[in-house]
């Protein structure tokens, strides 16, 4: 696994998480102010058994193949997270799905914020199988996007990966320069 050096970096893993775990909806909202960063992620993958839950903390611990000994995204996003005076609130049910919720407050230890856009995408064009809902807001000002608006759409073709890496892009470079996007459908 590559160095979790931002918060996008965080973003990805715990993404990917869902998609591991078979979820077919996943909604994620990224809720950030002057102050700090909200993340929440729901989805209806398989859950985790309270076995696993019990140690899905513990970096000498991992679901994956036997031949990775470490699980350190989760343990890495809750050090992170705390050491900025944020928090991780992890709840799960097996057979249901998991919600995540992370706060990192905006200070010298907080990580960078890292390349959303390109994260935001990423997890659209690599998991078409996936129904993302994507709620992306600074301040009061935000965006939206929804995979169901791709319904037809042929995810493998090159110019519709690079259309969908393009809003993104332009969206972020929207709501960083202008404060913000003034409608949450605004596309």
């Amino acid at each position: 696994m590559a160095a979790l050096r931002t918060i996008a970096d965080h973003l990805l893993d715990i993404a990917q998480n869902s998609v591991n775990a078979s979820a077919k909806h996943v909604d994620l909202q990224f809720m950030e102010t002057k102050r700090d960063v909200h993340i929440t992620l729901k989805d209806d993958g398989c859950g985790m058994s309270r076995e696993i839950f019990s140690r899905v903390f513990d970096p000498f611990f991992t679901t994956k193949n036997k031949t990775k000994k470490f699980g350190l995204g989760l343990p890495f996003l809750k050090q992170n997270a705390e050491l900025t005076g944020g928090y991780v609130n992890l709840e799960s049910k097996e057979g249901v799905g998991t919600v995540l919720k992370v706060k990192f407050v905006k200070n010298i230890d907080c990580p960078p914020l890292g390349d959303l856009a390109g994260t935001f995408a990423s997890l659209v064009t690599s998991s078409p199988e996936v129904e993302w809902k994507i709620l992306r807001c600074f301040e009061r000002k935000c965006y939206a996007f929804s995979s169901d608006d791709l319904k037809g759409i042929d995810l493998t073709l090159p110019r519709t990966i690079k259309s969908i890496f393009d809003f993104f892009e332009h969206m972020e470079s929207k709501i960083q320069k202008n404060g913000g996007v003034n409608d949450a459908h605004d596309r």
